[in-house]
């Protein structure tokens, strides 16, 4: 007998959780190559627009999972009145190069600026320190991870590059991260963060930009 709080898939066979995880990460792969591939020429155009929103439409409701979750509602919006105009396909280019880790600008290593696609808008303000537990994750422009963590300490705050959990306050993302962050640890930290956050845990999610304007 199935445990009725166990998931099942479309057979109402149960599903497990890690081929559920590597199915995700599939998916994610998948989706990383067909912007890769939109972006190839530096814009999306029409075609490309509604190429990508029918694949995430199709896609996204068996990934119930960030990001699938951020960029369908992105996509619904913009196709709310059925067209995607000029400054519409410049937002789904953006979401694209987020996924991706692309920018036009130079960065040091050929690494390439994180993706501010799950950051907490509007930012939580201020931002306390004192006995509040930052994870932070990801490479920072700020310096070596020893300085960031002597930086949150200095403030009074707890730093930890652990995964987030309920008794974490604030995320920080670095802003540096490779091409592949979705899919490392950094990515997946990530990933925690938001799971908590829809679950309705004060779990703040922010960007090293931000961050930094509190340490300086």
């Amino acid at each position: 007998m199935v445990n009725p709080f166990t998931p099942v898939d479309a057979h109402g066979q149960p599903v497990r959780l890690f081929n559920r995880a590597n199915n995700s990460a599939k998916a994610i792969d998948q989706l990383v190559g067909i912007c890769t591939g939109i972006l190839a020429d530096g814009e999306v155009n029409e075609n490309e627009a509604v190429f990508f929103a029918e694949w995430v439409r199709k896609h996204a409701p068996a990934e119930p999972v960030w990001p699938f979750t951020d960029i369908l509602q992105r996509v619904e919006r913009i196709f709310a009145d059925g067209v995607c105009d000029a400054e519409e396909r410049g937002e789904l280019k953006d979401v694209m190069e987020a996924l991706c880790g692309f920018t036009e600008q130079p960065v040091p290593m050929a690494e390439t600026l994180s993706t501010t696609l799950p950051l907490c808008v509007p930012a939580p303000h201020p931002l306390v320190f004192q006995d509040k537990q930052f994870v932070v994750t990801g490479k920072f422009a700020y310096g070596a991870r020893t300085a960031v963590f002597d930086a949150i300490a200095a403030l009074g705050g707890q730093p930890t590059d652990s995964s987030p959990t309920r008794a974490t306050n604030y995320v920080v993302i670095g802003v540096f991260a490779s091409r592949d962050w979705i899919n490392t640890s950094h990515g997946r930290k990530i990933e925690k963060a938001v799971q908590l956050r829809e679950k309705g845990v004060g779990v703040n999610i922010i960007s090293e930009e931000y961050w930094q304007q509190f340490v300086r």
